[in-house]
């Protein structure tokens, strides 16, 4: 978990920024995809191959190809399928990001529309704690 704290000046920045960073987004997750496509076409030929060589050899073939170096975690001599899980995992990490963001998104929108009709809120700062890069937490700063 990684907190970290951004100020805008109006919501309509702070608008402008999650629309960005949803763009972002929304680029990773298709170039990801492409390559998940792409790494699955291999990763199922090599699981038919393998399930042959099992079936022959009446055993399950050994895969112990990842060691753990000080909690970081190395795979020797990596298969398309252990790219395919990494990509897999990673994928629905992003989407779930994507998800996040775009729900709250609509929530910042519905309360920046609720504000805007209140001359109160015109030109105070607006302090965004986020988690992850997920808004979590605004604060409507007093002026100094």
């Amino acid at each position: 978990m990684s907190y970290s704290l951004y100020q805008f000046n109006s919501f309509d920045e702070l608008l402008r920024y999650i629309d960005a960073q949803i763009a972002n987004l929304q680029k990773v997750i298709s170039q990801l995809e492409q390559r998940y496509e792409a790494v699955k076409a291999r990763a199922e030929k090599m699981r038919m191959i393998e399930k042959v060589l099992e079936d022959l050899m009446g055993e399950k073939l050994t895969t112990l190809n990842e060691i753990d170096y000080m909690g970081l975690k190395v795979v020797v001599n990596a298969r398309a399928i252990d790219e395919l899980n990494v990509l897999e995992e990673t994928l629905e990490s992003q989407k779930d990001t994507l998800e996040s963001l775009t729900s709250v998104r609509e929530a910042i929108y519905k309360l920046s529309s609720a504000l805007s009709s209140s001359s109160e809120t015109e030109g105070l700062p607006i302090i965004v704690q986020m988690l992850n890069g997920i808004p979590v937490r605004i604060l409507l700063k007093e002026t100094e």
